[in-house]
């Protein structure tokens, strides 16, 4: 119970300045880290062919620590449905990428989700 207080306690410390009232929390993983999407920074279009989102998010580190990390994501292809074909690409401050196709369960699902409410698409 002492390691959950301390572990918000400094989540809230660094949030205070660093995640405005429009922040949205999406998961926390095993190790301490939480995810937030930067909800006015999610933008996207749906051509009817082509659809397409990115939205920036907030890694904070279980010490503290936050870094902004972009997201890119991309439908490859419009049969399927509403969240197949979903491929995306992580962009880390250090210009480090990462690329892999949507899966269910994943914090990449929760993210693709949120925005596309967050555009009515």
């Amino acid at each position: 119970m002492r390691k959950i207080f301390l572990v918000l306690l400094v989540t809230f410390a660094c949030l205070t300045n660093s995640v405005d009232a429009q922040d949205v929390w999406i998961s926390s993983a095993g190790n301490g880290s939480e995810w937030y999407v930067v909800d006015e920074t999610v933008e996207g279009s749906d051509t009817g062919k082509f659809r397409w989102t990115n939205a920036d998010t907030k890694l904070v580190e279980a010490d503290g620590s936050c870094k902004i990390v972009r997201w890119n994501f991309t439908q490859t292809s419009p049969d399927g449905g509403r969240f197949a074909n979903w491929v995306y690409e992580i962009v880390y401050p250090d210009g480090t990428r990462y690329n892999a196709e949507v899966l269910s369960g994943t914090n990449a699902e929760k993210i693709l989700r949120h925005c596309m409410n967050r555009l009515n698409m």
